[in-house]
């Protein structure tokens, strides 16, 4: 079995007890939380990255539709870096260059944000 590098790191006294604290309520061990802590920290980044290549591709959706009306476009550090009428391509070309990085991959609709149209049982409405 090979043994997995170690990463020393050094922890401020005051945050150093709060995790022992939060382990100890937890039940955990203060590797297992760290590795949770930071997990989350890695998605809440992912959502943010992918945010940001939603507000890119709203701003660019009127070029985008004149252009590629109807294909598959994928946005990458807030810039189109590849379109497709296949998605299925576009993925794998996408993961091929990209690895597991957040890369928006969205179909050019007539609007920037599909609306969604719900029936209820009332007045075909939600009320807030």
């Amino acid at each position: 079995m090979i043994a997995e590098p170690t990463v020393q790191i050094i922890l401020r006294p005051d945050v150093r007890e709060e995790l022992e604290r939060n382990a100890e309520q937890a039940d955990k061990s203060i590797d297992d939380l760290i590795n949770e802590a930071l997990e989350a920290y890695f998605y809440a980044r992912q959502v943010e990255k992918l945010n940001d290549e939603i507000a890119a591709y709203e701003q660019m959706h009127g070029d985008l539709w004149q252009k590629f009306a109807g294909q598959w476009v994928a946005i990458h550090h807030q810039e189109l870096i590849d379109h497709d009428a296949d998605d299925v391509a576009l993925y794998r070309r996408v993961r091929s260059r990209y690895g597991r990085t957040s890369v928006l991959i969205r179909r050019v609709g007539k609007t920037p944000v599909d609306e969604i149209w719900m029936r209820t049982y009332s007045r075909g409405r939600i009320d807030s």
